[in-house]
């Protein structure tokens, strides 16, 4: 997607995102998404040896250089975050308009990170025989980052899909949702003390290979926050988010 910021300054709780400068200031628009379902993550090891700083779960390496990785297994998966625009223009095409200077999300499960990146919609059509209804499809793309952005960790890129409400009365999408499914370039076991490469069995050998993508997929949804959006337009302010969430895009 878009340009990354490796190391960003902390977002606090609620802190300003840069008002609507449009005179006058008639609309703004704050959505919050969701994305809940199964990936996979290290099992917790016996003993593993510390990566060296910087490279912490990303390479699967130990102190001496020998690979070194624990078992993948299913786990749950929970992204959340934001996306905002101002005077966004016909209802429809505004899941088009999303750049990552106007998103920030965040992952809960399998472990807190913040994201890089964000959500790219390129099917955002209002459908129905009343025209009342809503399809979108596109890619999200989430890079983690934890330790306050200062380590990269694994990338997901999901294909989500779905149907909506159109809201006429506003020329807006009201809300949306339906299924994602993609990859995990690589999964890891993270902790406060272990840090490493999360791999899989070969089918010959028998042996763990370290490296490799793996498996995302479940249900997302996007609805229109009313009182958020006029914060927003009014101050610049979005919801509360995480203390722990760095702004990992450019603003």
């Amino acid at each position: 997607m878009k340009k990354l910021i490796a190391l960003a300054a902390i977002v606090a709780a609620g802190a300003a995102f840069g008002a609507c400068e449009y005179i006058p200031k008639d609309t703004a628009w704050v959505y919050k998404w969701k994305f809940t379902g199964k990936t996979t993550f290290g099992t917790k090891p016996a003993s593993v040896k510390a990566a060296p700083a910087g490279l912490c779960g990303f390479n699967g390496q130990t102190t001496t250089g020998a690979p070194t990785c624990v078992v993948r297994t299913p786990s749950s998966l929970k992204i959340e975050g934001y996306t905002w625009v101002c005077k966004p223009g016909c209802g429809s095409d505004a899941f088009e308009q999303f750049v990552e200077a106007n998103e920030i999300f965040w992952q809960k499960k399998p472990f807190k990170a913040s994201l890089a990146g964000g959500v790219a919609t390129d099917v955002s059509n209002i459908i129905g025989k009343k025209a009342k209804q809503f399809e979108a499809a596109g890619t999200a793309t989430f890079t983690e980052f934890i330790n306050g952005g200062a380590v990269k960790e694994g990338t997901y890129t999901l294909t989500y899909a779905g149907f909506g409400k159109y809201d006429q009365k506003n020329s807006r999408v009201k809300c949306v949702k339906g299924n994602f499914a993609g990859y995990l370039d690589q999964p890891h076991y993270i902790s406060a003390k272990d840090c490493t490469n999360a791999g899989y069995w070969d089918c010959e050998t028998m042996a763990l290979e370290c490296t490799g993508t793996s498996v995302a997929f479940g249900k997302w949804s996007a609805k229109f926050k009313k009182s958020a959006s006029k914060k927003y337009l009014n101050g610049g302010r979005l919801p509360k988010i995480p203390s722990w969430v760095v702004a990992m895009n450019a603003q």
